[in-house]
Order: C-alpha cells, then sequence, then structure tokens
C-alpha cells in the first residue's frame, strides 16, 4: 500500500526551494564580489587623485572650463 502526503514539504515544493535557494546563494556570491571589487576601487581613488581625476574624465564626462569633449559613437557592424 503506498501513501502519499500533499503537504508543503512535498517533494515538488522542496525541490522548488531548494532551486530558489540555489539562485539567491549565487545572487548573495555576486553582490559579494561586486562589494569587494568596489571597495578595492574605492580605496585606489582616495588614494590617488589622478586616478579621480581620471574617473570623472570618463565615466562622468567632467571637463576643465578650457576643453572641450567630443563624444565619439560608432555604428555596430552590420553582419551579412
Amino acid at each position: 500500500m503506498l501513501m502519499l502526503f500533499l503537504d508543503r514539504n512535498n517533494l515538488i515544493s522542496q525541490y522548488k526551494m531548494k532551486r530558489e535557494l540555489n539562485g539567491l546563494k549565487n545572487e548573495l556570491q555576486f553582490y559579494r564580489d561586486q562589494s569587494e571589487k568596489d571597495s578595492i576601487e574605492l580605496s585606489r581613488l582616495m588614494g590617488d587623485s589622478l586616478e579621480l581625476e581620471k574617473l570623472g574624465r570618463e565615466k562622468y564626462l567632467m571637463k576643465r572650463d578650457s576643453e572641450d569633449i567630443y563624444i565619439i559613437v560608432r555604428k555596430p557592424a552590420v553582419k551579412k
């Protein structure tokens, strides 16, 4: 005789929760890695004013009063 119990601890629910848990663990690891990279970048920027200026110029398009900025946008190559 086979007895089947359907409650919140059944195999299908356990499988879904395990899959969700693995996804959350991967996401947590991604954010930990990103946080470590950002901490290294922050310490590098706080220690060197030239690096800070380089970041401002490249990422935020900041410039000095005597400079002009030209942005060149390249068109993607057309594949045949």
